[in-house]
């Protein structure tokens, strides 16, 4: 037959390091302290929202919703008020660690800094890069314009001087063409010149557009002068130290283990 279960000695106790209730019969250990079962519950919260299953997808999908806001801000004002973009920098960064910071209850791990870092930069990345993208296609288009144009007036001058040619030569009964000869021999010289093969423009490979894309928010800050871009760099490397400290656990693990019965386990009973 089972003996029954010996009762805890009276004279056994111990007291809760969080809020110093008496325990005489169980106690929890974290990190070596004792703990009661009042307390326990909110280290317990504390570790599921940290390290539970989906804790790491969670937490980012809040730090990613403050980076989308963030890149748009950035392509607005980059668009509107380039020079002001400068001034973003720092609170994107400071505030994605800090909802990040709020969904772990204020405690955090090193993973989750490595990821609010990387959120940061990625928030950088589509801020700067968006911008540049639409500028590089305005630029495209007006060089195109701007060829066009320069086509039609060359094409314009030409038949003016037709013409001028064209009427003094009626006045001395010559009806030919006055730009024939000159057109055939460029068209004789350009058949009796070999034709190069022209060689398609493939643009940049693909690690050297990865790079340029990687460091597109540091080329982003580095247009406007060297004072300009020394605190723009400075303004993007404070901004991912803000995202790092911001969910920095100060290197707290949470342990929490038990119950166990007062006067056996890890800790002594007075």
């Amino acid at each position: 037959m089972d003996q029954p279960a010996a009762a805890p000695d009276p004279a056994l106790y111990m007291s809760c390091s969080e809020c110093r209730a008496p325990m005489r019969e169980k106690y929890f250990s974290m990190n070596e302290r004792p703990i009661c079962a009042k307390c326990c519950p909110k280290y317990a919260r504390s570790i599921k929202r940290t390290d539970g299953p989906g804790a790491i997808w969670r937490v980012g999908l809040r730090g990613a919703l403050v980076a989308v806001v963030g890149a748009v801000a950035l392509v607005v004002v980059i668009k509107f008020l380039p020079p002001l973009r400068v001034l973003l920098l720092i609170p994107i960064g400071y505030y994605i660690g800090k909802r990040m910071m709020s969904a772990l209850d204020g405690y955090s791990t090193r993973r989750y800094q490595y990821l609010a870092v990387t959120l940061t930069y990625l928030c950088f990345v589509i801020g700067f890069t968006i911008p540049a993208i639409g500028a590089e296609r305005e630029a495209r288009n007006r060089r195109v314009e701007n060829r066009a144009k320069m086509q039609r007036t060359l094409a314009t001058e030409t038949d003016a001087i037709r013409e001028e040619l064209a009427a003094v030569n009626a006045q001395h009964g010559n009806s030919a063409d006055p730009l024939s000869g000159v057109g055939s021999r460029s068209e004789e010289h350009a058949a009796a010149t070999p034709r190069k093969a022209v060689q398609p423009d493939i643009g940049p490979g693909l690690g050297l557009a990865f790079v340029l894309l990687l460091f597109s928010p540091v080329f982003g800050v580095m247009r406007f002068g060297i004072m300009a871009s020394a605190m723009g760099v400075l303004a993007l490397g404070y901004a991912l130290y803000q995202a790092w400290k911001q969910t920095d656990g100060q290197g707290m693990l949470l342990d929490l283990s038990g119950p166990f019965r007062v006067g056996q386990g890890p800790i002594p009973a007075r």
